[in-house]
């Protein structure tokens, strides 16, 4: 069996290196250290975010198991996309001084 680097998706998308899929992964690890060092994140946006991950988790080793590319690179770009709303909205009530509560994730 090709690896996911080797191979065409069916569907028309062309396979990401693993040193692509290395960097999403590296850039969803460095959002995760954000925002759990980050003290604008109330304890409970923290949990939210750790039960996502959670999912995550699970997920991407669903679809390894699978052997399907196309679908772990889709929910691991769409946590990084999340997460990076997640932080924007955080750092804009910061600078507008407004309470994160207001607001759920």
């Amino acid at each position: 069996m090709q690896s996911w680097v080797d191979q065409i998706n069916v569907v028309g998308v062309t396979a990401m290196t693993e040193g692509q899929i290395q960097n999403l992964i590296k850039a969803n690890k460095v959002l995760l250290e954000d925002v759990l060092t980050n003290e604008s994140f109330s304890l409970e946006e923290k949990e939210i975010i750790r039960d996502r991950l959670g999912i995550l988790t699970k997920q991407l080793a669903f679809w390894t198991q699978r052997d399907n590319q196309e679908r772990f690179i889709y929910d691991l770009k769409d946590q990084i996309r999340w997460m990076l709303e997640k932080l924007f909205l955080t750092l804009l009530l910061d600078c507008l001084n407004i309470r994160h509560d207001m607001f759920k994730f």
